[in-house]
């Protein structure tokens, strides 16, 4: 194997998306092993992926986070939901695709932020933030979120934000500094 920027960059996304989704769920190889079972490496390396638009990325975020479920629950590991898995997605796409120098192609602006108990408790309670369901995102267990949850949740998310504003730029609303207070 060819040890070259791409893979260093895929082993850091790995390690920093299993720890994030890790929080007394599972071992850090489950995780590994699940994200590294689907194809998002490969469809990531293909050149035209950046440019797809946010409706493929909503079927190639199903696909990968139903299939990191699967391979989990194969695994025998417990308390598997959808929301662990989209979390381990997000990070790892935001630590390749954004934090790659990717994040103005449509696929970079199109992403999934990184769903936790800081993001939802800080965007509830800035003023600036103007949506009916604010108050219900003090509740949101993201270690608990079914599919359908969560993607009800993405739209009221995005319904957030600026239309024309990549959906990363939600993520101004958290800070690293209260990152081990996520873990419900």
């Amino acid at each position: 194997m060819n040890y070259d920027l791409a893979e260093h960059r895929h082993r850091f996304a790995v390690w920093a998306a299993a720890r994030a989704a890790q929080r007394g769920f599972t071992s850090v190889e489950n995780l590994r092993a699940a994200l590294e079972g689907t194809d998002i490496r490969n469809v990531l390396a293909a050149p035209d992926t950046l440019q797809l638009r946010a409706s493929t990325f909503e079927t190639l975020h199903r696909r990968w986070c139903s299939a990191i479920c699967s391979a989990l629950s194969t695994r025998q590991v417990e308390r598997v939901t959808y929301g662990r898995a989209a979390k381990l997605v997000a990070v790892y796409l935001k630590a390749t695709v954004i934090m790659g120098g990717n994040w103005d192609t449509p696929f970079g602006r199109s992403m999934h932020p990184p769903i936790d108990r800081i993001l939802l408790h800080r965007l509830a309670s800035c003023d600036s933030i103007e949506s009916p369901h604010k108050t219900g995102w003090r509740g949101i267990s993201w270690t608990k979120l079914d599919e359908d949850a969560y993607y009800r949740l993405i739209g009221q998310l995005r319904e957030a934000i600026a239309a024309a504003a990549p959906f990363w730029i939600i993520e101004e609303h958290w800070e690293p500094s209260e990152a081990g207070d996520d873990a419900v």
